[in-house]
């Protein structure tokens, strides 16, 4: 099934094509649905395209000797799984499998290559691309250097609250807590003490509904003077 031209055009990598590039894009890509728990990409194998994640998410893993796979992250739409593995012909550190339904652009990269090459605005998107990758990968290694799991957790749940002040915020969260522990860059033993150590401060977990019951204590806890946006 092809992705469609306005679905190509509304990625922001290919927002300045022209109607030809993006037909011919449109011809030689596809677009997939798959459920949880399918492979994307394998650990250790160079992509032959560049996929976007359009809808659902997925988490990304390494392989950890005789004890299975270790999540690294969670990957959630709208994202371009392993871009510069892809864009450069690399082998990839990571394996992605996915954790719900999930909606695919699939772009071969061959002709990906010879855009870029030809012409200078689909570079510079590409660029600008990999800087903002780059941005928000600096902010994660400072969260990870600076704050502990507990204050991490925080920040992660204020963000969820979407910037309530009212007391109590009430939200579902949207991972399983193993994912939520990949997100934050922590274990899953971390995440629960940090869970537990913040149940003194008014936050209430129960089948993956969580209160918050003075917001202003848990901002105060995360060191933080207004809720981060997720």
């Amino acid at each position: 099934m092809r992705p469609g031209v306005e679905t190509l055009r509304g990625l922001h990598v290919f927002a300045a094509l022209n109607a030809e590039q993006l037909h011919v894009l449109n011809e030689l890509g596809d677009l997939a649905r798959l459920g949880p728990d399918h492979d994307i990409l394998m650990e250790g194998r160079t992509p032959s395209d560049l996929i976007f994640l359009m809808s659902g998410a997925a988490v990304a893993t390494q392989a950890n000797g005789d004890h299975g796979d270790v999540l690294i992250d969670v990957i959630q739409s709208p994202s371009a799984i392993a871009c510069p593995e892809a864009i450069l012909g690399l082998p990839s550190r990571f394996g992605v499998r996915t954790i719900s339904s999930v909606t695919l652009v699939i772009v071969p990269t061959a002709p990906l290559r010879t855009l870029i090459e030809q012409d200078t605005e689909v570079a510079r998107r590409f660029l600008s691309h990999a800087l903002l990758d780059l941005h928000r990968l600096q902010i994660e290694i400072c969260e990870l250097k600076r704050h502990p799991a507990t204050q991490r957790l925080a920040r992660y749940l204020l963000g969820l609250a979407d910037g309530e002040d009212s007391a109590p915020a009430r939200f579902v969260l949207p991972l399983e807590k193993r994912y939520i522990a990949a997100k934050i860059g922590c274990t899953q033993e971390n995440l629960s003490r940090a869970f537990a150590a913040l149940r003194r401060l008014g936050v209430e977990t129960q089948r993956g509904v969580v209160v918050i019951r003075d917001v202003a204590v848990l901002r105060s806890c995360a060191g933080l003077s207004v809720c981060p946006r997720r």
